[in-house]
Formats: C-alpha cells, structure tokens, sequence
C-alpha cells in the first residue's frame, strides 16, 4: 500500500477541489515589467532572468490566506508561466521566535509535479527557492523591502560576484579504502530530527538589510529556510532557531561581540557568545552571519560541546541563493563533517583547501561541499548545485549517527529507496562513450525517486579534462528521474563537444568506480540509499570503438538495404570480450531510439540494415552498441532517410 504525507495528500486535494480552493489568479498580482530594469550593485546579477511587478500589498493577503486555507499559490517561472504551490509552515522559526515576529512567514510547499519550494515573506519582500527537474530557479525583490520590482532566473544563470575563501578547522586527512564490492554504502534520513539552531549576525550583516533586529532576523529567516530544503531533502534534519534568537541579532558594529572581517576570530566569539546569551545547553548548532571574512567551520561540531557554534560564512553581498546555498550550507556542511570533495588546486582549491581523502569530483566539483565558481580553470560552472555529494551524504550521516541524541528526533516514516545488488563486472575500451543504467530501486512509500550516478574515484589533484589513469574525470549532474546516466552526456556527445569536467578515460584503469545514490524526495523528510557498483576495467590497448558510416550527410532511403560500419577497435578480445553489437535507429537527431534495426550482430565492423518505410527523416542518425556491455559510438552528424517506393505483396502496388 502506498502511503502519502499531508502534503501530498493536499496537493491532491487542491488538484480535484480547484472549484472551491482555487488559487489567487497570477495576473492579479503579477506583471510582466521591462526586461532592462535597474539591478542594484550588490543584489542578484542574472544572466538571463524575467523581470516583473508585484502588487506587493495584495501579495501578502493572499499568501496568508493560501496558507490558512491551503489554496495553491502562484510563483512565475523564469521562462513563463506560473507554477503553483501548497505551502505550509517550514518548521524554520521555533513557535516562540515566530510570535515575536508575526510578520515573518517562513513556508515550504510542493506543486502538482512534486517540485519543491521555500518561500519567505517579510520586511524584506517575497523571496522563492524553487527546486525542479532542470535544478533550481529563484524569485527576489530587487530591492529589499516594499518595492514591487522581481526577478525570476535559475540559478544557473545567476553570475558570480566576489570571490569566497572557505577553510576548515581539524580537517582529517586520514585517506579512505573503498572496497569494490557492491552493495549499499550509505543510508541517511533514518530519523526526523529538528536541531536548535542559534544563528547570530555581526552589525555589518544588519545593516546590509536595512539596521533594524526586525531585518536582520528576516534575513536569517531566509537563509535557514533555504539550507533547510537541502538538508530536511538529504537527511531529515530540519535547523529550527530558537526562541531567543532575537537576541543574536546585533545592530551596532562598534559594540557587537565580533570582529566582523575574521572569520578565524570570529570562531571562538560565537562559541563564547551564544554560550553565555543562549546557553550552552540551550542549542545544538550554532552559526554567525558577516559580511566579511570568508567562510570557517570545525568539522563535525554540531552538538559538539564547546564547539557546536564554530561555523561562520562571511559575505560583502550576503544574501541570495548563492550565498545561502554555495555558502552557508556549505560551512554548515562541515559542522556536520563534510569535507572539501574537490579535487582541483587552482586559484581558491589551492592553499590546502583541498581534502585529498574526500576530493572525488574533479575540478572544481559542482555540489555543495565542492568550490564551483572559484577554481579559475578548474571551474565547471558558476555556482554550487543545490545538493551533496555522494561522500558527504556518507559523512554527513555518520556524523549524525555518532550523535544520536542530538536534538530532537522521531522515526522516520518514510522507508529508505531500495537498490537491488548490482554484480555485473564489465571491461571497456578507452576513449569510447558509455552508459551505466541503475536498476529499478523500490520505494515502499511511492515516493518519486531521482537517481544520481557519480565517479568514486580519488587521485592526485590534477587540471581538469586529463586522465591520470588514478583521478576522477566524470563530474557530478543534478540527481534526475532516469535511470541512466550516459557518458559524456548526450547533448555533448551529439554536439560533439567536450563539457568542463567530463571526457572519457584514456588510460589503462584497473577499477574505475561509480556510486549510486537514489533518493525519494519525501515531503516532510528525505531519504536517500547509496550503493556501489563493481569496478569499471578501461583497456587502453582497445578504443575507440567508432561508427564509420553512416558518419556524413548522407542519405539513405527506407526499405533498401543499407551498410553500417564501425571500427571494432580490439572489443572482440579478451578482457572485453564484445562479441555481437545492437544496431539502433533515431528519427530526432539522438533525442530518442525507437527502433532496433539489429540484435546481437556479429561485431566484425559491418552489418546490412534496413530502415522500414514510414521512417522519413532529416536528422537521422545510427548508434552502434555493445550487446552484453556498456559502450557504444553515435554517428557524428545527422543523414537523411527518404521515403522509398512501397511495394505491396501478392503483385498489387
């Protein structure tokens, strides 16, 4: 039987009741604005983003009244249209802290595909997070405060503005043996837990939004929301403030207890400070808010005692996804004992930043705990995806599992995803792409899961785009629906370009190895099961493993018989040991493969095919693979196949 939340179950409820819960009509508080509206200094930079006005005043009656009588509420989209949300209280602000500040809502909600939201509404505006297949897009004022200017953007297109120095106090380099074997690694979210979270600012941080406690605490707000959609989806853990919060947010630079440029000094003054004003006994995460001084944590200090408040991120522009998520998740991160999992020494990976016993995604990396954005070359992108990799889920969890009573939990619900053992060994050619498909995980709870494959391999630190033979070559993508992860991604391999952090091995690899992490993305409380597969053997004697025709412009015409030909490139010797090859046809340039022109043909380098009639195209192409393995080779650029004449049976035409 499968069970849903209340969450769900109200999604479901608004869907079939719209007649009498029907949401706030979108065009009544939102319109398009000019696409060249004035963007402050030290807001949000987009690249490309959707510019809108806000009746805010409408805004805020709405949203309480979506909430209070569970109506779906209208967020725009970066490229158009409105999605709608169910949202509830987050759970973000304890219920003391939340009647001094009844003009704050912090919520959390899901819309009818089961995308996920943070919304705030304060002061400081209307600010949206929202999480979907693509990663993430953003709703912001441009302006703090009354102002109805917004913008919409993903998060991808958001620009980098200062570069960040992120250290850590008691790295553990002590080098990790990973066994081969299959199996589950990591299992996380066995509890809901809600940690009494005491977050402070400096006066600097204050008055960037504006000086008054009232701000600042919205600000705060904000940002805990934010980094509570990561962690309540990754481990269950919801960071609640406690109820005197409000007494760490501090007005005056000159008389605040820190010295809002050092982080390193900031460290022990928050531990001293929230010890004595909330109590040591009081809370079991402690953080401080600045606008300058970079990012520095402890690892593994949450209810560490006389270390649970050593985490601070320091920003000039401190707000904005960027900063919630690249920056304050990231220093939470190590308070919860996750490393540095870059492998990169460039520009900001460098100066022992890198943790080599934890540094499995090359370059820059690309999840919270990596440095996107700050690696110079080794860059793979701008900015952190918003979720953790495969070995923070695994030291994040056992962090949590050294501490069991730390806060306040109740068993999770939610069953974990369910992998099945994966036991195939494989060996395949060098410089061939490949694809790992996972099998179907099960999930007592129905929930719908996202798969993530990610290289586990760790090496010295090299540039990226170079095979040592030893060091991670394959980056990690947002955790998605299928099953399969192609490599190098399809857009690039039909492109035929080469993305940031991602080409194939060159080199002989005894074992090179993949985890897989499948999460449910339960509402209320995530839960996510890693397990590894066997090692991958790369044979650089063999490869590449090529189709050479049809590899041109050419055109074939259906119904004929045509020749397939490809480079065997070794793939029939041992220890890849290919005997036959699947021959598969697309109508859309690689998009899709419907139809299977041959099975199991000997792989000798050519094979006679057909293309049944009804198979017109102009961007056809033809993919060549290893029927008992894992590799294959595309045709470069797309053909055309032209209708042929039909012939009828039994002499009739």
């Amino acid at each position: 039987m499968q069970r849903t939340t209340p969450l769900a179950r109200a999604v479901a409820g608004i869907l079939l009741g719209l007649a009498t819960a029907a949401p706030v009509a979108a065009a009544a508080l939102w319109s398009e604005a000019p696409a060249m509206l004035s963007l402050r200094a030290d807001g949000p930079q987009p690249q490309r983003y959707r510019s809108l006005r806000l009746d805010v005043d409408a805004m805020r009656g709405a949203l309480r009244e979506a909430v209070a009588e569970g109506k779906p509420f209208a967020l725009p989209r970066p490229d158009g249209g409105f999605a709608e949300f169910v949202l509830e209280d987050s759970g973000t602000l304890s219920p003391e802290l939340a009647a001094r500040f009844p003009q704050i809502l912090s919520l959390r909600g899901r819309d009818a595909a089961g995308n996920r939201a943070r919304v705030d509404l304060s002061d400081l505006g209307l600010q949206a997070l929202v999480f979907d297949q693509d990663g993430s897009w953003v709703v912001e004022p441009i302006e703090f405060g009354s102002g109805g200017d917004y913008l919409s953007f993903r998060r991808s297109d958001a620009a980098v503005q200062s570069r960040f120095h992120c250290d850590t106090h008691d790295r553990d380099e002590t080098p990790d043996e990973h066994a081969a074997a299959p199996g589950i690694s990591t299992v996380t979210g066995a509890s809901r837990r809600v940690l009494r979270t005491a977050v402070a600012t400096t006066g600097e941080y204050t008055a960037f939004f504006g000086g008054t406690a009232a701000l600042g605490q919205a600000a705060v707000v904000a940002a805990v929301n934010r980094v509570n959609e990561v962690y309540g989806n990754e481990f269950s853990v919801t960071l609640q403030l406690v109820a005197n919060n409000n007494l760490l947010i501090y007005t005056d630079a000159a008389t605040d207890p820190y010295t809002n440029n050092s982080g390193s000094t900031m460290l022990g003054q928050n531990q001293t400070n929230l010890d004595s004003v909330i109590g040591a006994a009081n809370y079991d995460l402690g953080h401080v808010f600045s606008t300058g001084g970079g990012g520095v944590a402890t690892l593994n200090a949450v209810c560490s005692s006389g270390s649970k408040a050593r985490g601070v991120t320091g920003r000039s522009s401190p707000t904005g996804d960027p900063f919630w998520i690249d920056y304050v998740a990231h220093e939470m991160g190590h308070q919860f004992g996750g490393a540095h999992t870059f492998n990169s020494s460039a520009s900001s990976c460098g100066g022992g930043n890198r943790t080599s016993s934890a540094a499995y995604e090359t370059g820059s990396g690309s999840t919270i705990q990596a440095y996107a954005g700050i690696c110079g070359t080794d860059d793979l992108q701008p900015n952190s995806d918003p979720y953790f990799h495969a070995k923070s889920l695994e030291q994040m969890q056992a962090r949590l599992d050294a501490v069991p009573g730390c806060g306040s939990s109740t068993p999770n619900p939610s069953s974990a995803p369910v992998i099945p053992a994966m036991t195939t060994s494989y060996a395949i050619p060098a410089r061939t792409p490949f694809t790992l498909t996972a099998p179907p995980a099960s999930d007592a709870d129905g929930d719908a899961l996202t798969y993530d494959w990610e290289e586990y391999d760790l090496g010295p630190s090299t540039a990226i785009n170079v095979d040592n033979g030893t060091s991670p070559i394959v980056r990690s993508w947002n955790p998605a629906a299928t099953r399969t992860r192609t490599i190098p991604r399809l857009s690039n391999l039909l492109a035929n370009t080469t993305a940031p952090g991602e080409i194939l091995p060159t080199m002989d690899r005894a074992s090179m190895k993949f985890r897989l992490t499948v999460r449910d993305n339960h509402a209320g409380g995530g839960r996510s099961s890693s397990a590894d597969m066997p090692g991958i053997q790369v044979v650089a004697a063999a490869g590449p493993f090529l189709v050479t025709a049809p590899n041109t412009a050419v055109s074939w015409t259906t119904d004929l018989p045509q020749t397939v030909t490809w480079n065997v490139a070794g793939t029939t010797a041992a220890p890849i040991s290919c005997a036959g090859v699947d021959i598969d046809f697309s109508p859309n340039g690689g998009m899709t493969w419907p139809l299977r022109l041959a099975s199991a043909a000997p792989n000798n380098g050519s094979a006679s095919v057909t293309i049944p009639s009804g198979n017109a195209t102009t961007q056809a192409r033809i993919r060549v693979s290893c029927s008992t393995n894992l590799f294959f080779d595309l045709s470069d650029v797309s053909f055309t196949v032209v209708q042929g004449d039909v012939i009828f049976r039994n002499g009739f035409q």
